[in-house]
């Protein structure tokens, strides 16, 4: 069984667009136990109510089921729920016959989700969320099947909002940690957490258990999925060490678009790039091309706007700047 190390790459803005990393690492394949996958850094909050870093934001995606995901194009797609809209200040949801139930065998309700919603709202929680589900005015639960949302003003992409982990209510009300000791109905479930650098899960379809290990350092990480101590990485390697993996005949690199981007900010308050004709030079004096061949080693684009153009946003009849 081959070992797989996969690195997400991203949009450079002004600068150029990385491009998504996969990595295959070819040897003796792990022990049937576990697949071990090296991290940049440990997740910190396994409560998806209150987790923002990207460690932690793809953990709970595991973890835990949501009313919505969005496709590759950034649209809003049905996750365990779809979805109408009555009105313009109100949207129903109904929840799939054939939703996974939680980890603990409880079923996920109506209740579940309105519980999740109420605490991202109530400002004493410090949701992360809430900035963006503010326009709540109520939410009914008329059936264990049902969830209507009351909106203060219309607005279209309302659905896009809802990407929350959902939680069983029972055990939120009862004080469960579940930033530690996550408890969802996601396709994986938790394991243990025996150290802030060991996250142990397991996949509910086939048993499969999968092991998260934090390596902060790039080169150590490397060294590890030479030597079949991990079978998985994703993103945060240098250029320079994914040329490197990429002629290594122990390892497979597989290459798709990502989203992330890099950009010069300028200071408007600043009586030089303050002036509209400052910044248009400073634009136009980046040679993207070559930041593009010799920084990043061929594994970026040019980004025309702060969306890749793949997102329904993304503005594809942009150009990006010229070089003068």
């Amino acid at each position: 069984m081959p070992r797989k190390a996969e690195l997400r790459g991203g949009l450079f803005r002004h600068l150029a667009a990385l491009m998504s990393l996969l990595l295959v690492a070819c040897g003796p394949g792990p022990s049937p136990d576990a697949i071990r996958m090296g991290l940049a850094s440990a997740p910190d909050n396994l409560d998806p109510r209150l987790a923002t870093d990207a460690s932690s934001e793809r953990i709970n995606r595991l973890l835990y089921d949501r009313l919505v995901e969005l496709d590759a194009s950034g649209m809003p797609v049905p996750g365990i729920a779809r979805w109408e809209r009555p009105a313009p200040n109100h949207y129903r949801f109904f929840l799939a016959p054939d939703r996974r139930p939680f980890h603990d065998g409880s079923q996920l309700t109506s209740a579940d989700v309105k519980a999740t919603i109420d605490f991202v709202l109530d400002p004493k929680n410090g949701s992360p969320f809430r900035t963006a589900l503010a326009l709540i005015e109520r939410i009914e639960t008329p059936t264990p099947e049902q969830v209507d949302f009351y909106l203060r003003r219309p607005e279209p992409l309302f659905p896009a909002f809802l990407g929350v982990g959902i939680v069983p209510a029972a055990a939120a009300a009862r004080g469960h940690p579940f930033h530690e000791r996550p408890l969802g109905s996601g396709p994986f479930r938790f394991l243990a957490w025996p150290s802030t650098e060991r996250l142990q899960l397991q996949r509910l379809r086939d048993g499969q258990r999968f092991g998260f290990i934090q390596v902060k350092d790039p080169s150590v990480r490397i060294m590890k999925l030479l030597r079949g101590e991990i079978d998985l990485l994703q993103n945060d390697l240098p250029p320079e060490l994914v040329d490197f993996l990429d002629r290594s005949p122990k390892v497979v690199v597989e290459r798709a678009p990502g989203t992330n981007f890099s950009y010069i900010g300028f200071n408007l308050d600043d009586p030089d790039t303050g002036r509209l004709p400052v910044r248009q030079a400073i634009a136009h004096a980046l040679d993207r091309n070559a930041i593009i061949r010799y920084l990043m080693r061929g594994g970026a684009r040019p980004a025309q706007s702060l969306l890749p153009p793949e997102h329904w946003a993304g503005g594809r009849g942009l150009k990006p700047l010229e070089y003068d």
